[in-house]
Parts: C-alpha cells; sequence; structure tokens
C-alpha cells in the first residue's frame, strides 16, 4: 500500500457528508472535528445521538486503520456509549477524542469521548475484530 493510509477514510462518503476533519493523531490518541449543522439534530433540536456515536466510532477508526496491514480488516463488534450532555446544533466543533486502551493480536479497545467546547457530552468503549481480509470472504 503506498502513500497515506488514511486516505481511503478521507475519501468515504460519511467523512465527506458530515464534513469530519481529523485534527490530530499519534499511535495512542486520535483527534476528529465535525461542525455542527441543523440537519444532524432531533426532535428536540439537539444533535442526534446517532450523531454523536458515528464521531466518537470514527475517531477510534482513524486511530486504528494505520495501525493495521494492508492486508488487514477490521470491523466494530462492540460498543457502548454513555450520553452526559446534549451537543447544539450551532456554536463551538463536536471534538471527538479517541485513546487506545488495548491492541490484541484480533480484538482493539479503544475509549472516546465527544465534546463541544467544554462540555463533554458521551463518553464509551468501542470494540473491533482485526482479521486477515482473506478471512472476511
Amino acid at each position: 500500500m503506498t502513500g497515506d493510509p488514511l486516505q481511503r477514510l478521507y475519501d468515504s462518503p460519511i467523512t465527506k457528508w458530515t464534513g469530519m476533519r481529523l485534527v490530530a493523531r499519534t499511535d495512542e490518541r486520535a483527534e476528529l472535528e465535525l461542525p455542527p449543522r441543523a440537519e444532524f439534530t432531533q426532535a428536540e433540536g439537539v444533535v442526534h445521538g446517532g450523531m454523536l456515536a458515528m464521531l466518537a466510532d470514527s475517531a477510534a477508526v482513524f486511530l486504528l486503520w494505520p495501525r493495521c496491514a494492508p492486508t488487514d480488516w477490521m470491523t466494530s463488534i462492540d460498543f457502548q456509549l454513555h450520553f452526559l450532555a446534549g451537543a447544539k446544533p450551532e456554536g463551538d466543533p463536536l471534538r471527538a477524542i479517541a485513546t487506545l486502551l488495548r491492541l490484541g493480536k484480533n480484538v482493539a479497545v479503544v475509549e472516546s469521548e465527544v465534546f463541544q467546547g467544554s462540555v463533554r457530552c458521551c463518553k464509551g468503549t468501542f470494540t473491533y475484530l482485526l482479521r486477515p481480509r482473506r478471512a472476511v470472504v
């Protein structure tokens, strides 16, 4: 594989549609930013919990993806997310911070939090199955 291993994530429809962007990344931590929009809200006028979950999951994927070999594949197998505060469709960008908790041969566990300004909107753990690509087919 040549070039930026994250390019496939940058080019994905969800990344383009939402406008999320990678702000910082190390082998232990990734930070994404998402400008909130009215299209992300639910009936009560706050950002839908599914959008917060998507952002938290995406930060974890941006953290793990470059650590996978080009012949590997990964998928979410579990996540638990606690919603702590509503996010507003205007104002500060949503910021997801993913931190590696464990990277094993077959399973990775990441903690992700989403903030809007200084407000922690949600926090959870995301678990991924890591497999050679041939095992998927």
